[in-house]
């Protein structure tokens, strides 16, 4: 009795434990050239290309994209970091997407110059 009832307190702290690593998200960073036309966005790091969420934080990078282009489909330098998440199988666009969580930097591509937002 004593040791089935152990092996059941063993059973629920490992499981538990288990269940708290797989829910824990982390941002990650991510280096690459950004791009938004009219409804998509996307970010090519060089080894892979993610479809950016469309949100509050992405029209925030836009915004701070536009006025460093010399062309409607520059594609700007960016430093970011985000969530990768999987589209939706009934969804069109990239497998991969990021959530973008926060905006490091900008490179100025006419002068190399790093920009920092506020």
């Amino acid at each position: 009795m004593m040791r089935s009832l152990l092996f059941i307190v063993l059973l629920i702290l490992t499981t538990s434990c288990s269940n708290s690593k797989k829910n824990t998200v982390t941002d990650s960073q991510f280096h690459g050239e950004f791009l938004y036309l009219a409804d998509a966005a996307v970010l090519n790091t060089g080894t892979e290309i993610y479809g950016v969420i469309t949100d509050e934080k992405m029209h925030e990078l836009h915004d701070l994209c536009v006025p460093l282009k010399r062309e409607e489909f520059d594609m700007i330098p960016v430093y970011i970091k985000g969530k990768v998440e999987k589209k939706d199988p009934n969804e069109e666009g990239w497998e991969n997407r990021i959530r973008i969580t926060s905006i490091d930097s900008l490179v100025n591509p006419k002068d190399m110059t790093i920009i920092k937002p506020n």
